[in-house]
């Protein structure tokens, strides 16, 4: 039976953005970052990743008492930011066939390190942290993740969940027994059964390639957004036409006017070129 592990119990923290540029165009893609403590947290335990010049954009929403969730988080980026040196984006770019392989690796050397940095004080014991990473390339998207932060394509045809949750409602969703707006409703909403760092072998979950066209915008984000808002809720708000940070500053407002139950933190891109 797979263990579940609820995220309703942790503390959160304020971000340092030790690793980010918020804003900017990078050749062909339009970016920017953006993350909130929320209306009923006193802590932020979210973080993110901008890498442009490599095309690595990451989530990581971090969970665990006294302040663990943060050290899962940070770390997370850390490992992740540190592995995709020059060598290894270079040969991502040569070999499509190396990219899922090496998207995986990153992670599972995250999670390698949040456990053993769990395992090095007893109040870090089960902090962990979920993670959406994105890799893009000559327009074409390749994304990896663990839990249930998640990414969105969203263009002219409508808003698509690229990654699929790794949670209790999603599997209810995907077996039918509920539907999408009853899992975000749901009180089960919060256990998700993969995390980087738990003491459980995880399987980080590569999507295949999708390709982009312009005016695309990609949307990675914690579930304190997508938990506070519909999808079509974001659609509408993306679609407005604004500048980047402006839908992100809107997305940010709009989720904690609707309560502001966790940590909001967004990552949105927006393809320039064909």
């Amino acid at each position: 039976m797979m263990s579940i592990l609820n995220k309703r119990g942790k503390s959160m923290k304020i971000l340092k953005d030790m690793f980010n540029r918020r804003t900017s165009k990078v050749k062909d893609i339009a970016y920017y970052g953006i993350t909130d403590t929320g209306k009923q947290r006193d802590k932020n335990e979210d973080s993110y990743l901008l890498m442009p010049e490599a095309g690595i954009y990451v989530v990581a929403d971090g969970m665990g008492g006294h302040n663990a969730g943060e050290i899962a988080s940070v770390n997370t980026i850390k490992v992740i930011k540190d592995y995709f040196n020059n060598g290894i984006i270079s040969s991502m770019r040569q070999n499509r066939n190396t990219v899922s392989e090496n998207l995986k690796r990153a992670v599972l050397m995250a999670h390698n390190e949040i456990i053993d940095l769990s395992q090095q004080e007893i109040g870090h014991n089960g902090m962990g942290s979920t993670i959406a990473l994105s890799f893009i390339y000559n327009n074409i998207l390749h994304t990896c993740h663990v839990g249930d932060s998640r990414v969105y394509v969203i263009n002219d045809t409508g808003i698509t969940q690229i990654t699929s949750d790794h949670s209790t409602v999603a599997e209810l969703v995907q077996s039918g027994k509920m539907t999408s707006e009853e899992a975000r409703l749901s009180p089960l909403k919060n256990q998700i059964t993969q995390a980087v760092g738990t003491p459980l072998i995880i399987e980080p979950e590569y999507n295949h390639t999708y390709r982009l066209k312009k005016d695309d915008m990609i949307l990675l984000c914690s579930d304190g957004l997508w938990d506070m808002l519909s999808d079509n809720q974001i659609y509408i708000i993306v679609n407005r036409g604004k500048t980047l940070e402006k839908i992100c500053k809107d997305l940010v407002y709009m989720a904690n006017d609707a309560g502001g139950d966790d940590n909001i933190t967004i990552v949105l891109l927006k393809i320039k070129t064909n």
